[in-house]
């Protein structure tokens, strides 16, 4: 039986890339915003979202995970929007 003290180290060490990837999306989320801003162009865009969406889904291998991972990028997605 594994021990929860590892399995929680793990976890900590992708929750530390998990991070940095999250502000990573969400530095390059804003400078989009600003293109947008500067072009005149709205900031929701329902077909790349479900774009989005339904690529990243697809990529999950264990399909079970499939509807949390589409609750996941619905998720990012809406904080993306809010710092455009």
């Amino acid at each position: 039986m594994e021990d929860i003290k590892v399995l929680r180290s793990r976890i900590d060490k992708i929750d530390d890339e998990l991070i940095k990837l999250f502000e990573n999306r969400l530095d390059i989320a804003k400078r989009i915003g600003d293109i947008k801003r500067k072009n005149n162009i709205k900031v929701v865009d329902l077909k790349r979202e479900e774009e989005v969406i339904r690529k990243n889904v697809s990529m999950v291998k264990n399909k079970d995970y499939s509807d949390l991972a589409q609750c996941f990028f619905k998720n990012i997605i809406e904080l993306s929007k809010k710092v455009q």
